[in-house]
């Protein structure tokens, strides 16, 4: 059991890392880190490389004609 609880928490820290190219994709990073820990961290970067992008939306902000 001694062995193991290191291993877990490397697991668990490579899985945050991997999780953080969900964050701007459609899965999101709880749903990444989910599977890159109960599957693996290899599985859970090629989940993630075809999950979609998140649609960026842009916003038009109006010119100040006075500064200019």
């Amino acid at each position: 059991m001694e062995q193991a609880l290191p291993q877990i928490f490397m697991l668990a820290i490579i899985s945050a890392l991997v999780a953080l190219l969900g964050r701007n994709r459609k899965i999101g990073y709880g749903w990444s880190f989910v599977l890159c820990l109960f599957l693996s961290p290899i599985i859970g970067v090629i989940i993630i490389l075809f999950s979609k992008k998140k649609d960026v939306e842009f916003v038009d902000v109006p010119k100040d004609e006075s500064n200019s």
